[in-house]
């Protein structure tokens, strides 16, 4: 998954002292648009999104996993970004732990999904429904830190992503093994010669029977 964000909040914040308002609300916006034509990829395509962990201010400020993410260990701090490999892996904690989501909506006519009222802290955003034929696309889970960080050092609370969609080729359906076909039956040609030699053979008999017939007649 190939993201355009703000970098995380990160060392400026810390060399700084300029710490993330832990009363603010954010949002989260991911556009999703077919690589082909930037159009939308339909109203099918769902996303889930997860609060994987809190903002805790302890000698600086750091993540800390949420209850049902526990179990992925040690959070990421604040200056380490958020890779596919964790993602990944949070996604699948989501899926096998039945873990609380956050919210869910379906990309609009714009190609887009939104998240709103949010609480600092990380995210996980997951394509929970796909569309079929034309409108199924495949988007691995991301994360995304509210407040964000940009470049100049500020820190954003409505955070803009443009996620890399990747286009899922129809499946082909399942074709019976092919068996061939019985030979079929040549048709005959010319004249049939068994009913021939059945009526010859009759005639034998019949000529049989008369012979012997008559030498029974003669011997009278």
């Amino acid at each position: 998954m190939v993201l355009s964000l703000a970098v995380p909040m990160g060392a400026s914040a810390t060399e700084n002292k300029e710490f993330p308002d832990l009363n603010a609300e954010g949002s989260i916006t991911v556009t999703l648009k077919n690589p082909k034509d930037g159009k939308s990829i339909g109203s099918e395509n769902e996303f889930t999104l997860y609060k994987v962990a809190d903002v805790v201010t302890e000698n600086g400020y750091r993540f800390a996993y949420t209850a049902d993410f526990a179990e992925a260990g040690t959070a990421p701090t604040a200056d380490e970004q958020m890779n596919a490999e964790l993602a990944s892996k949070l996604s699948g904690i989501a899926k096998n732990s039945a873990a609380a989501s956050v919210a869910k909506a379906s990309v609009d006519s714009e190609g887009e999904i939104s998240f709103g009222g949010l609480k600092v802290g990380l995210y996980l955003v997951v394509q929970s429904a796909t569309g079929t034929g034309e409108n199924k696309y495949a988007v691995a889970p991301f994360l995304v830190t509210i407040p964000m960080r940009e470049t100049d050092g500020k820190l954003i609370y409505d955070v803009d992503a443009t996620a890399k969609v990747g286009i899922t080729p129809p499946e082909k359906p399942d074709r019976p093994p092919h068996k061939p076909p019985h030979p079929p039956k040549l048709p005959q040609t010319g004249q049939l010669w068994w009913p021939v030699f059945a009526a010859a053979a009759a005639g034998v008999l019949l000529l049989v029977a008369g012979v012997v017939n008559k030498r029974k007649n003669g011997s009278r």
